[in-house]
């Protein structure tokens, strides 16, 4: 990652906008995108974010930061106490919904048209772009959904209470037994206590305000963002290195690692992913683990979505292929 902000900082909750025509007459259409990085890292001022080629092409461009981390995603029983809707964490994805709602507010001024909003994002970003598709706070901000490579069976959202739970362990790792002993502590010696965790350990909440049901739920009862969407996700999300770690690529290693994962189904894996030859084992074993890593869920999310009677649009490299 290659940041061109200033620093680390709290005060961190900025959005860039790119437009061609500032000009509030324009109704030029806009897109959001949500940067990538596990929900560990990343930042909207990175050189690959940059909205410049959008806005050569006629587009009101914009670029949002949210809040990532342990500031982005924790929640504690006390902070569920203090808020109005008793519910916490998902931050960073409320971080989200506020940058939406400022761009209907506010694109206008840049030659944006508010009724044509289209977000997108990559890895986590994709992920984001679903969950603001799905939550009852932004559906209505938004006019078309592009997910890049993640949906939200890949990091799904847990119930309140065991997420509380989870943190409330982790503050007894850095001698905190209470939010205000957490608020004590200096910034910096927090995300260093985060350092070893991964995306798994930041999930978000069905905190009854951002998602007040599992997502499953929410399509399943038709009251998500019944938009266009277009999804699409890289020829190698994962190597095979993922499945078998330091072990050669043997069919025989190969086999064994699918049956350690998959038990009685193992055979309809290797029949789906074959493995005869290590060069086959490579193939197989890197479309396998990407499979598994994000691109079965950002299918599942364009499958349900089309149930819903909305188009879906899958883009790939060699193909494009519509669903009605």
């Amino acid at each position: 990652m290659s940041f061109r902000s200033n620093g680390v900082s709290e005060d961190c909750l900025y959005l860039n906008v790119w437009t061609p025509d500032p000009f509030a007459g324009a109704r030029l259409p806009v897109l959001v995108y949500f940067y990538g990085g596990g929900f560990l890292a990343g930042d909207g001022s990175e050189p690959r974010y940059d909205g410049a080629q959008m806005a050569r092409r006629g587009i009101v461009a914009v670029a949002v930061n949210y809040r990532l981390n342990i500031f982005g995603f924790l929640a504690h029983s006390e902070l569920s106490a203090e808020s109005p809707y008793q519910g916490s964490g998902n931050y960073g994805f409320l971080d989200q919904h506020a940058a939406l709602l400022w761009v209907r507010d506010n694109i206008a001024a840049f030659g944006g048209d508010p009724d044509r909003v289209t977000i997108a994002g990559e890895s986590a970003g994709s992920i984001s772009a679903h969950a603001q598709m799905v939550s009852p706070l932004s559906r209505d901000l938004i006019s078309g959904v592009i997910g890049s490579s993640g949906g939200l069976d890949a990091l799904p959202p847990f119930p309140l209470e065991k997420v509380e739970q989870l943190w409330v362990a982790f503050a007894k790792t850095v001698g905190a037994t209470s939010i205000a002993d957490l608020r004590a502590l200096p910034a910096e010696r927090l995300l260093d206590a985060t350092r070893g965790m991964g995306a798994r350990d930041f999930p978000g909440t069905i905190d009854g305000h951002f998602f007040p049901k599992f997502p499953a739920e929410i399509v399943a009862a038709g009251a998500h963002a019944l938009v266009p969407l277009m999804v699409g996700w890289n020829s190698e999300e994962m190597n095979y290195r993922a499945l078998l770690g330091e072990q050669e690529p043997t069919p025989a290693a190969y086999a064994q690692a699918v049956r350690a994962l998959y038990g009685g189904h193992a055979d309809d894996v290797l029949r789906l992913y074959p493995g005869s030859t290590e060069q086959q084992v490579k193939q197989s074993a890197t479309e396998l683990s990407g499979d598994r890593f994000v691109v079965y869920s950002t299918w599942k999310w364009a499958d349900d979505h089309r149930r819903s009677g909305c188009p879906v649009f899958r883009y790939g490299q060699t193909e494009a292929a519509v669903s009605r």
